[in-house]
């Protein structure tokens, strides 16, 4: 053989020599980490050592917010976890990877081996290596590789997040933040991306205030907060009905509230009194766009400033009432009641005031319903006069309604203005939505009984009047129907005048804890399906199946990135079928067509759900573009396969691996014998979904794509890959029932000359998401 035919094979053996080896042996496995071992000294660490003696612990996640980990590599099986404060300094020498911007996930990048170069020599290089919620840093390489799928990848350096340091000094001070979900700020705030953070200062005896600051790239931020004292040197004598014994025998939050209204009144003809000169000369600035880089119409400003607005006019009300005397001092008393009463969670007891029906807009249908007749002729007895010119009554005529589904009903309770007005919208496990939505409007009897976090209402103010107080910290509804109590499923909706205050928005985007395990591969999801592959019950993000009479089952996919190839690529929304075409849909298609344009099925294992092969990707593209659509990209088929994760063979990611419960492959088909029934390709979603529910992308038949393949093609664009620009052959992917579980890998591709056809090829089509969401289907 010459050297110029060797070439090529030559070129190629890196690469064979690196497929070759195990993913396994590119990660870390999770009984390496081992507990309890006492730190060492490391140079330029990035953790603070608060105690002198730092133990290992065992990584748990989700990780904990605003900490820093370090993984240590002690030996080749040997690692060691720490966790701690960044330490500002060190920090500034780490080399910095956005984990969102290189599409990973901190618990799989936790578990991943990391080389400075495509080589296998990594102990150096993943020594040390720093995480955290959002990125992952590297204090000795500014760029690092990892392998998974039997190929090297590498992860893009970025930007350095920033730091922000609060001193809180202040006795008593408590922070809070519309754009840092946290429920207790703590002094020192990272990664925080390049922005404008907006935070609230209160303390006791000290006006309340906002500030925002503005973090660019790696910077780091100290912010002192500018707490104003109250000052309760009298300057005007109000004379008010509230009395310290008042306060104090006060139950309820309510007759608090009633107290406070009474010296509000009681204050407010003499409040124009107090010069208010002092408390503006006094009282921390508002800072202009201008100075945090941003412009005055930006979200995140617009937010800063009616925050900052709001809490001046409270402080502005609270530095009044204290230059007022006796007023003052039972004014700092009812806020101290306040505080102690609004700490407490609350249960009521509400009637719905409306009940309605929310349908599923893609889920609806036509019917026919009675039109109503014509009025009957008048009897002949009558006074009336006959007029024999009158046309004969017209027959009743049937006509048709477009009605959707019943999905959740929704319950209105209270009204604008009043201190409970909300809206709920749900089901219940005991009757469907559309049975409860029945049951509620003909009369049942009905009550909710509502769990609040906290009674803490929201003040409205209104030009520095008190406009109204509601509740917004909704966090459980029960409901009783004829005094039967019904498990419930929902959410609760807030009017805009309520949703719209900061306070309020403060609380919603408050962060939901998880749950913390010890760190495992990230597992997929688990869907219920019927026989048919209908998926009955996807989670949030999942495509929505839908239904078409031409095409089959369709799954529409959002727009979105994944990484291919080794890069981070982005894909447009498209839809895919979620099976193979199979040999009825094949057919019905076919019977269609002018009896020369047909395609003529040569699949040599018959059944109506079992999937087309030894068809040709030339016949198979041909009947893709006669239902409106092509076959799909290897990208988009990758992107749809792999269902938003990293793994290419979706069994991995199960508690007890199993490529038998996805794939029909050589080990549960062709190893059986051509005797056996399991033997060949099997009916379509014989086997489990992916997380997307889209079946059979392992196994039972590969799948022919668009792409051309061309051996030494690299090119890869950043947006909605299209393959190679020469080569003759046709790329197909999955696997089939005849190849081994290597073959099974999403990842994996071959190729053939696009006549050729196979009883282990098939294929599936892909379509335009418009062409679905145009026709209402």
């Amino acid at each position: 053989m010459s050297f110029a035919r060797l070439l090529p094979l030559l070129l190629l053996l890196p690469a064979l020599t690196w497929a070759a080896d195990n993913d396994k042996n590119f990660r870390v496995a999770p009984n390496m980490f081992k507990e309890g071992v006492l730190m060492e000294p490391i140079a330029n660490m990035a953790i603070v050592k608060k105690e002198s003696m730092i133990l290992s612990e065992s990584p748990m996640v989700p990780l904990r917010s605003n900490i820093m980990f370090l993984r240590h590599k002690k030996g080749p099986k040997e690692y060691l976890w720490f966790s701690g404060p960044v330490h500002g300094s060190n920090f500034e020498k780490l080399h910095a990877f956005s984990l969102a911007e290189n599409y990973l996930r901190p618990a799989e990048v936790m578990l991943l081996r990391f080389y400075g170069t495509q080589t296998s020599r990594a102990f150096q290089d993943e020594a040390d290596i720093y995480f955290d919620r959002e990125y992952i840093y590297s204090p000795r390489v500014p760029k690092l590789y990892f392998k998974k799928n039997g190929q090297w990848q590498m992860i893009q350096e970025t930007g350095r997040p920033g730091i922000i340091s609060i001193d809180k000094s202040v006795p008593g001070l408590s922070v809070s933040s519309l754009t840092v979900p946290m429920k207790d700020v703590p002094s020192k705030l990272y990664p925080m991306k390049p922005g404008v953070y907006t935070f609230s200062f209160s303390a006791p005896n000290r006006l309340p205030y906002v500030d925002a600051v503005s973090v660019s790239e790696g910077s780091v931020i100290d912010l002192k907060p500018q707490m104003l004292v109250a000052d309760t040197a009298a300057k005007v004598k109000v004379t008010t009905s509230v009395t310290l014994e008042a306060v104090a025998a006060a139950q309820s939050l309510e007759e608090t509230e009633v107290l406070f209204d009474t010296l509000a009144s009681d204050v407010q003809k003499k409040i124009d009194l107090v010069d208010t000169n002092a408390f503006a000369s006094k009282y921390p600035k508002q800072r202009r766009a201008l100075m945090l880089g941003v412009s005055a119409d930006d979200s995140v400003y617009i937010k800063y400033a009616n925050f900052y607005q709001a809490k001046r006019e409270e402080a502005k009300l609270r530095w009044r009432i204290d230059k007022m005397g006796s007023a003052g001092t039972v004014n700092r008393a009812i806020r101290r009641k306040l505080d102690s009463l609004q700490a407490l969670p609350l249960q009521v007891s509400l009637v719905p005031t409306k009940i309605e029906a929310v349908n599923d807009e893609n889920d609806c249908e036509e019917v026919v319903v009675e039109s109503a007749k014509a009025p009957a002729a008048a009897p002949a007895d009558s006074a009336a006069p006959a007029d024999s010119s009158a046309a004969p009554a017209e027959e009743s005529k049937p006509k048709t309604e477009y009605r959707c589904k019943v999905k959740e009903v929704r319950l209105f309770f209270g009204k604008e203005g009043e201190r409970y007005d909300v809206s709920w919208s749900g089901t219940v496990d005991e009757y469907s939505p559309d049975e409860l939505f029945k049951l509620l409007s003909s009369g049942a009897s009905s009550r909710a009984f509502i769990s609040i976090e906290k009674n803490n209402p929201v003040w409205i103010y209104d030009q520095g009047v008190l406009k109204g107080r509601h509740h917004y910290q909704y966090v459980k509804l029960t409901l009783s129907v004829n005094n039967k109590e019904l498990t419930t499923h929902g959410g609760f909706e807030l009017p805009q005048y309520i949703f719209d205050q900061p306070e309020v928005q403060e609380w919603l985007n408050r962060p939901v804890e998880e749950k913390t395990h010890k760190v495992k591969e990230p597992k997929a999801k688990t869907l219920k399906v019927q026989d048919d592959g209908i998926v009955l019950d996807v989670a949030l993000h999942v495509p929505r199946v839908v239904r078409d009479r031409e095409r089959g089952n369709v799954a529409l996919i959002d727009s979105g990135s994944f990484r291919y190839k080794g890069k981070v690529v982005s894909m447009s929304p498209f839809a895919i079928q979620t099976t193979e075409v199979t040999q009825q849909l094949f057919a019905d298609v076919m019977n269609k067509q002018d009896s020369t344009k047909r395609i003529k099925d040569r699949s040599t294992f018959k059944g109506p759900r079992h999937p087309v092969h030894n068809i040709t990707w030339d016949d198979a593209q041909a009947f893709c573009k006669i239902l409106g659509g092509d076959l799909p990209s290897e990208a988009q088929w990758e992107f749809a396969g792999r269902a938003d994760n990293n793994e290419g063979a979706l069994w991995n990611l199960d508690e007890e691996p199993n490529p038998s419960n996805y794939a029909v492959y050589k080990a549960n088909s062709y190893s059986l014998g051509k005797k056996n029934p399991g033997y060949g390709p099997q009916p379509v979603s014989s086997k489990k979904s992916n997380a997307w529910g889209i079946f059979d992308m392992s196994g039972n038949v590969a799948e022919w794509t668009r792409d051309k393949y061309f051996m030494f093609s690299v090119w890869v664009e950043a947006s909605n890959p299209t393959g190679a620009m020469m080569g003759s052959t046709k790329v197909y992917k999955g696997g089939s029932w005849k190849d081994s579980e290597s073959l099974l890998n999403l990842t994996e591709r071959d190729d053939e000359d696009p006549r050729y056809w196979s009883e282990s090829i098939g294929f599936r089509c892909a379509f335009p998401r418009s062409l679905f969401e145009s026709n209402g289907k």
